[in-house]
């Protein structure tokens, strides 16, 4: 289960100054396209393309398909598969027979902070469209009282 707090913000700054005045360590950047494809049956399935500086990895998974405008949510994840040339076609034919359609394209650059049990994605996409989305991630009680935490310190979230 992942429990995670996300919101929509106007800029990422004061988010990324709040990780490096309190001890979190950036633990990776990159670029992303996310493919989000939709069945009846109300989980998303994510390809997911990660691009470094060394490499670029795809990858498959799926997670509870919960698009409210809740801030705090308890979604299932699974672990990710390697998308490889060898596997792309088995891939496709899976998601066709359980009747999984397109729904989005996606494209950010992701920022990850990292500090005990709880972890900051920070997300600038420019597709579909420019928006600003952080998230925190983690074990329940930590994830809930740093969101607290931000919550006052900064009046946006």
């Amino acid at each position: 289960m992942e429990y995670e707090y996300s919101f929509k913000v106007d800029s990422l700054e004061e988010y990324i100054k709040y990780c490096e005045d309190n001890g979190y360590v950036k633990k990776l950047e990159y670029n992303q396209v996310r493919e989000l494809f939709t069945s009846d049956n109300k989980i998303l399935a994510r390809i997911t393309t990660t691009k470094t500086e060394d490499n670029t990895d795809i990858f498959l998974d799926f997670k509870d398909d919960d698009d409210s405008d809740e801030m705090y949510k308890e979604l299932r994840e699974t672990i990710p598969l390697r998308v490889t040339d060898e596997n792309r076609k088995a891939i496709d034919s899976i998601l066709n027979i359980l009747g999984y359609k397109k729904k989005k394209h996606l494209v950010r650059k992701r920022y990850i902070y990292k500090k005990g049990k709880v972890k900051f994605e920070m997300d600038d996409y420019t597709k579909p469209e420019v928006m600003h989305v952080v998230a925190i991630e983690g074990d329940k009680e930590e994830a809930t009282k740093i969101y607290n935490e931000i919550k006052k310190k900064i009046k946006k979230c």
